[in-house]
């Protein structure tokens, strides 16, 4: 069986705080990540899933790789991170929706916070806790960022660059370049 692989964006702020989204009809929080489209390289997908449950304006240049981890059963988690300025995660707007088993047409992401480290065992599923806490070192994860890279303006606006409305998938997609 093909392990399917969802590509994801630790979003991390000069605290030391991770940026969480909340999974509609789920209980859990969860970080930016989907599946990739196309022909789309691992940092692409992150930036635009990124974009669509979140509205940050990341690049894939602006990514730092992590790596690909056991995540479920059937599915690998193919990681990158960002430091970014903080801003306030309300400001955060999800543009991708979805049908739920009613019908009705909802949002992938209905509620954002920061969330600090030692936090993420109460609001993350345990699959996501498990890499995040035991296959990664958020906090060496951070303060090579910070050291190394510094914090990058990503707040939730337009796009960084032009961009497509898909009218297929009723979302605004970024045209995203390396």
């Amino acid at each position: 069986m093909e392990r399917s692989i969802s590509c994801g964006v630790l979003v991390l702020d000069p605290a030391g705080r991770l940026l969480l989204c909340h999974a509609s009809d789920s209980r859990y929080w969860d970080i930016p990540k989907g599946i990739r489209e196309g022909q789309e390289q691992g940092a692409q997908a992150a930036a635009r899933e990124a974009f669509e449950e979140c509205g940050l304006r990341l690049l894939p240049a602006q990514l730092r790789e992590i790596g690909l981890l056991p995540y479920r059963r059937g599915k690998d988690l193919w990681l990158f991170a960002a430091l970014v300025r903080h801003f306030e995660a309300k400001s955060c707007v999800c543009s991708s929706f979805y049908t739920d088993r009613h019908g009705r047409r909802r949002p992938e992401v209905d509620g954002f916070r920061w969330a600090a480290f030692e936090q993420l065992p109460q609001l993350c599923a345990p699959s996501l806790v498990a890499v995040l806490t035991q296959a990664l070192s958020l906090a060496g994860i951070h303060g090579q960022l910070l050291y190394e890279v510094g914090p990058v303006d990503a707040a939730p606006g337009s796009p960084p660059g032009p961009c497509a409305i898909d009218l297929a998938q009723g979302r605004v997609q970024p045209l995203i370049q390396e």
